[in-house]
């Protein structure tokens, strides 16, 4: 496992998780994310030869949908330890900032960051480290907080990094805003 020193505002978000607990978040969030999850993958399909990343996977819901390989990162060891239950350790799962991803160049063909990138505090680096880890042509998606990050500013921080949008989604029925995109 990697120790990075997290910056202060990394240390609020890990607490305020660690403290939400992996129970309360699945009741507290569970249904909102359900609905995000079910968007992408209307839109978006994972072959089971894949190799599937996961940024800030919290309590595994999402992960417990992929039945690719697929590798969890979250900062909160608490919603680890609810994803590792909920998943029984069929994938792996790491502590790790997102601004620092302890995988080389290149691995994953297919990445996720779902509302995550409202709590970053240096939402370029974390957008540059996604893309350092994408293999060339793979498939990313990206989301972020619609009542946090105006969509042109996501749009934005997304296409200054070099990652290719390829579509979005703003439906009115998901708390997202949704972007596709791929690497190269």
């Amino acid at each position: 496992m990697v120790q990075v020193r997290p910056h202060p505002r990394k240390r609020d978000v890990m607490a305020h998780y660690d403290m939400l607990g992996g129970r309360i978040y699945d009741l507290r969030y569970g249904h909102e994310q359900s609905v995000k999850y079910d968007v992408i993958f209307s839109r978006w399909s994972i072959d089971n030869a894949d190799l599937v990343l996961d940024v800030g996977c919290g309590t595994g819901l999402l992960l417990s949908r992929i039945k690719a390989f697929s590798i969890g990162v979250d900062i909160s060891i608490t919603l680890l330890r609810r994803a590792r239950r909920r998943l029984r350790g069929r994938l792996g799962l790491i502590q790790c900032d997102a601004e620092h991803l302890p995988f080389k160049d290149e691995v994953f063909n297919k990445v996720l960051a779902v509302t995550v990138i409202q709590n970053i505090s240096r939402p370029e680096n974390f957008l540059m480290e996604i893309k350092r880890v994408s293999k060339m042509g793979s498939e990313i998606v990206i989301t972020a907080l619609k009542k946090m990050l105006e969509f042109e500013h996501f749009r934005n921080l997304i296409e200054a990094s070099g990652i290719m949008i390829k579509s979005s989604f703003e439906g009115e029925e998901v708390k997202d805003w949704i972007i596709f995109a791929s690497k190269g």
